[in-house]
């Protein structure tokens, strides 16, 4: 919740005023949703003539007014009309605890979520025998516009479908977003790069899982202190918050926390919402970046993700031109290139065509890697690594339990089964990415150059679901159609699944684009990797039994998979 002052206080009996304040509230929420991720949007927005203060000055917290039990998320209360709206309005205030629904108010911001969508759409269809498309419902979150859209089913007009993909901005729009603001240009008056071996460097993304193994190879393969930028309110925190990613992969060690100091800051602010001095140390200070912090969620849109993703790169390459020219390694993503039937090369040049590229998360990596390469025409040494879905240590297995891979695969196998879906899949273990990362970055020497990094070999889905049945997990063969109707059953009817909340990505004919393109081959050339890596020692294990099954090990030793049967292969 956010307290907001304001300079004249409605009257309880002035509709006009209590309208106005309504639109105001809905511009601040509509305003923060552009500015914050959405785990920092307020739920709800209070409007307040001034802020109780003490008497020292600062606001007064107790004398704060509570929010009543049931109130709405500040949009102006419309009432339902038409008996589909109204029964709408019921379903969703019964679901959500809230006291009164009106026309414009939205779903999520009322609090639903994923699974909430799902039992809201059984008990319409048990009402009244309408069918609701989870991915619908994110294109239509009002009461308003669901219900229009509903009324649809009933008559003769057919459903619109624009072909817009619901997370994208338009090609066009796309090429737009990723041209670099024109202050971002060394200095006259910067010092040029610092040569290698660095002394410092800055680390974004610490507290992730591939920023964990990022930092283990960092420290391990250099004597460089690191400064790890982290959303925290203090260096203390800061650096706990590291050492607790560290060590629930596995790669802490004793004596780390003096190799590396924790700053507090959020990619998504000015500056990374640092003070001044604090950010002037680290313009003076750090000699190289490794980029690699990012919002990874494939459900949200283009727009929620720009403030991390998209501004967030901006500031890093801000501070790069800063007092001292410093290069930036930034961790891309395969998913940059276009999505296309058929068997298409893609070498490690820019990118450079935006159509094709979908979704909110693919889209932001795209101009992310755009503003590399005008970054690095205008004098910033720049390189861009583009790993595929980034799966668990080829040394230990260790995963991250939240990737939408692993969700997919856990979900299969609660549901007992898995789905047709004629895709290859590019799975780079997550230390072998770091340790590309880390021994390219430190050597300084080939700015200027994308890296694609991919498996071992691409896998299909259809041999991924043989291996989990090798391994001790047997999974029936549906239909796309089948399995995903036997998915939103057993969600709707309350079932435990890792997937319900993925469910908007999938429509009842098939997975969304960005997920996967059926028949789609790509090749991706790795010339430059291989360059770069000759005599390192660093190499990527295939994704076949060994790899796969140290995988399910980990996921069955940490209780993220279940017990699972006899092995059904030696």
């Amino acid at each position: 919740m956010r307290t907001v002052n304001a300079s004249t206080p409605p009257l309880a009996n002035d509709p006009l005023a209590q309208t106005a304040w309504a639109a105001f509230r809905t511009r601040l929420r509509d305003f923060a949703a552009e500015q914050l991720p959405e785990a920092m949007v307020p739920s709800r927005f209070v409007v307040l003539p001034e802020l109780p203060k003490l008497p020292n000055g600062k606001v007064d917290r107790g004398r704060l007014p509570a929010v009543p039990d049931g109130e709405s998320t500040g949009t102006a209360y419309v009432a339902p009309q038409t008996p589909l709206e109204i029964r709408l309005a019921e379903i969703w205030a019964d679901l959500l605890g809230v006291g009164r629904v009106g026309l414009k108010d939205n779903f999520f911001e009322l609090g639903g979520d994923s699974l909430a969508a799902a039992q809201m759409a059984a008990r319409l269809r048990a009402a009244t025998g309408l069918q609701v498309n989870l991915r619908r419902l994110f294109d239509h979150p009002t009461l308003e516009r669901l219900a229009r859209h509903l009324d649809t089913q009933d008559g003769t007009t057919p459903t619109a479908d624009t072909g817009r993909h619901p997370r994208s901005i338009a090609g066009a729009d796309l090429a737009a977003e990723a041209v670099l603001p024109a202050d971002i240009t060394p200095a006259a008056d910067a010092l040029p790069p610092a040569p290698a071996p660095y002394r410092t460097v800055l680390l974004t993304g610490g507290t992730g899982y591939t920023g964990a193994f990022l930092l283990r190879e960092l420290l391990d393969r250099s004597d460089a202190h690191l400064y790890v930028l982290v959303r925290a309110d203090t260096p203390g925190q800061a650096a706990g918050r590291v050492r607790a990613a560290m060590e629930l992969y596995g790669v802490w060690r004793d004596g780390d926390e003096r190799r590396f100091t924790g700053v507090p800051g959020d990619l998504a602010r000015p500056y990374f919402g640092l003070d001044h001095d604090t950010y002037l140390r680290l313009a003076r200070d750090v000699e190289m970046i490794v980029h690699n912090g990012a919002w990874s969620s494939y459900a949200l849109p283009y727009r929620r993700l720009k403030p991390v993703n998209v501004l967030g790169t901006q500031e890093v390459l801000r501070l790069a031109a800063r007092h001292r020219i410093k290069p930036v390694h930034y961790i891309s993503s395969l998913a940059v290139y276009p999505g296309r039937p058929g068997e298409h090369r893609w070498a490690e040049d820019a990118a450079t065509d935006p159509e094709g590229v979908v979704g909110g998360y693919r889209q932001t990596k795209w101009v992310g890697d755009r503003m590399m390469a005008q970054a690095h025409e205008r004098g910033l040494p720049t390189c861009v690594y583009r790993p595929g879905q980034i799966t668990g240590a080829q040394t230990t297995g260790a995963c991250a339990e939240d990737t939408f891979l692993n969700a997919t695969l856990k979900g299969c196998v609660q549901l007992g089964a898995a789905l047709e879906f004629d895709v290859f899949l590019e799975m780079t273990p997550v230390d072998f990415c770091a340790a590309a990362v880390a021994h390219i970055a430190l050597g300084g020497r080939r700015h200027g150059t994308a890296f694609n990094l991919p498996g071992g070999h691409p896998l299909a889905w259809n041999r991924l679901v043989e291996l989990l049945a090798e391994c001790g997990y047997p999974l029936r063969r549906l239909s796309y159609a089948d399995w995903y109707a036997e998915l939103t059953r057993a969600v709707e009817d309350g079932a435990e699944n890792e997937l319900a909340r993925f469910l908007p990505l999938f429509g009842a004919d098939q997975p969304a684009e960005d997920l996967g393109y059926r028949g789609s081959r790509p090749v991706f050339d790795t010339t430059n990797l291989r360059a770069a890596l000759t005599g390192s020692g660093i190499a990527c294990l295939p994704p076949e039994r060994d790899l796969v099954g140290r995988y399910l090990d980990h996921f069955q030793a940490t209780g993220f998979l279940p017990a699972r049967a006899e092995r059904t292969a030696p």
